[in-house]
């Protein structure tokens, strides 16, 4: 303190014993120093923001954005919950609440490896590789678990890991994972059980129900068939053609498939119908199969006709939206999720060119339009849970507190395949708009959340930063961004978690069983 005051009075004595021509230049350098110090903060504010016009323009610097948030919510989920399924960014601790439980299964290292590896960010793959190998198992787990979840977000990725790299560990966790699944399917008709219990506990298993849901029991046939593609036993497979055969010889309500089946009775349990993944697995079976499950193929045909006819919805201002049918009749609410048919109607068009193809086409670009309006029209850009299409569905939404926004990544889904199929500048833009929008009301110093309300710019975070948000809609970002030749659609099949699969006949890493180690590894 004395000094301060000491040097204070020193400097007071020489100013005023300092001549008046010196004191000016003095007053002269201060003014120069101050207004080339102001001109550098100019310099350094424009040249931000150069590089926001920079980030909003161009792919690459899209790219280079993407991957940061990537590493953002990666590194802090691996420093302060490594191990854990997912993680709660703002009170940085473990979400409890995760669809995986409380045992430290990895879920979000899992989800988040074939991003990683797209991102060619090879030491935290590495990282993850690492901790797969130590320490993954289900076999303590005495929960349980949904068994969609389980092959959509868990197999799947290790059968991506698989198909990229050849290694072996990644096979034999697949094994693992879906020798944990396979017991679900002991019912009286052979479709699976939503839930499955991992240590085979009896007790647990007595109470588990039998109604199980066709967009999760529909939706396992691209990771079960694969498995038996690159280990030699059908049993996979054959598990999931028995679904197929069933529904077959199902009746069938104007051709739509109900959401529930009581998988002990062999009947349907609601009047309830939607659009859902299975539907999207049926196309995307047909073209694993390198487009020779003829079948396969039919059976898709006619789901989608009977869609068209009774659940795609045009109103008198030509907005196209697909709602639930109950009782045979339109609802007038859709489901964020369903935002994936836009891409589904888009890619079925071009892919099999069925009957009035143009028409399938239209709808999917229509149905990418609406999911895109509700993000624009909504104060912070993200769109809500749910989407009403008249006064009263939207009153009911906001008292159901179904205006809240998870991460989801259903909508960049359908961006990246309608900009792949369409070339259509369009999709990038949004794909821009919403990495903004999760930029401001997404983003906490520790990772990303979801926002409880899409209509409050000022909304409380949920405080999950989900493992789907690093194992899909990222990924789908960074591809929306990317040269087509990066995980080709021609090549590749993504499942209902944005885990690529290869298509047999005309992918070198779809490795087959009956390939030499040297071979599966060539790749």
């Amino acid at each position: 303190m004395y000094f301060f005051f000491f040097t204070l009075r020193r400097a007071y004595y020489k100013w005023h014993t300092t001549k008046k021509s010196a004191k000016i230049l003095y007053i002269a350098m201060g003014t120069l120093i101050i207004a080339l110090m102001a001109l550098s903060f100019s310099q350094q504010e424009t040249d931000y923001v150069k590089d926001m016009d920079a980030i909003e323009e161009t792919p690459e610097a899209m790219r280079q954005k993407i991957k940061e948030m990537m590493l953002h919510a990666w590194r802090n989920y691996a420093t302060y919950t490594w191990g854990t399924n997912e993680f709660r960014p703002i009170s940085r601790r473990d979400n409890f609440d995760s669809q995986f439980g409380h045992h430290k299964l990895g879920a979000t290292i899992i989800e988040s490896m074939d991003t990683l590896y797209v991102m060619g960010l090879d030491k935290e793959l590495n990282q993850s590789r690492e901790w797969i190998q130590k320490s993954f198992t289900l076999d303590h787990v005495d929960h349980t678990l949904s068994i969609f979840e389980l092959t959509s977000r868990m197999l799947g990725p290790m059968l991506t890991m698989y198909a990229l790299t050849g290694e072996q560990l990644y096979r034999d966790k697949a094994i693992h994972i879906a020798d944990k699944i396979l017991p679900a399917f002991q019912t009286p008709t052979g479709i699976p059980k939503r839930f499955v219990v991992p240590n085979d506990d009896p007790f647990r298993k007595r109470s588990l129900p039998d109604v199980a849901h066709i967009s999760e029991f529909g939706a396992l046939h691209l990771e079960f068939f694969y498995l038996s593609e690159i280990t030699g036993n059908p049993l996979y497979k054959e598990v999931v053609d028995g679904i197929r055969r069933l529904l077959a010889d199902m009746n069938k309500p104007n051709g739509l498939y109900p959401n529930s089946f009581c998988t002990k009775y062999g009947r349907w349990e609601s009047s309830r119908c939607s659009i859902n993944r299975f539907h999207d697995y049926l196309l995307k079976s047909w073209m694993q199969s390198g487009w020779n499950d003829s079948e396969t193929l039919q059976v898709f045909k006619d789901a989608m006709l009977a869609a068209v006819q009774n659940m795609v919805e045009i109103t008198t201002e030509d907005v196209i939206y697909i709602p639930e049918v109950v009782d045979g009749v339109r609802t007038d609410r859709m489901k964020q999720s369903d935002c994936f048919a836009a891409g589904l109607f888009a890619q079925g068009a071009e892919q099999t060119l069925m009957k009035h193809w143009a028409k399938y086409a239209q709808i999917g670009i229509g149905i990418g339009d609406t999911c895109r309006d509700f993000y624009r029209q909504s104060p912070t850009g993200l769109g809500p849970e749910e989407m009403g299409f008249s006064e009263e569905a939207r009153e009911e939404i906001v008292s159901l507190q179904r205006t809240f926004y998870s991460l989801r990544p259903e909508i960049v889904e359908s961006y990246l395949k309608l900009w792949r199929l369409s070339r259509d500048k369009k999709y990038r833009e949004w794909g821009r708009d919403l990495v903004l929008a999760l930029e401001k009301y997404c983003r906490t110093p520790y990772g990303y959340a979801g926002i409880q309300d899409v209509y409050t710019e000022s909304s409380g975070s949920d405080d999950v930063q989900r493992g789907y948000f690093l194992g899909a809609t990222l990924k789908y970002l960074f591809l929306l961004f990317s040269e087509d030749e990066v995980i080709p659609v021609q090549e590749w099949v993504f499942n209902s978690a944005g885990h690529f699969l290869p298509i047999k006949g005309v992918n070198r890493k779809y490795r087959l069983y009956n390939s030499t180690e040297e071979e599966n590894k060539e790749y």
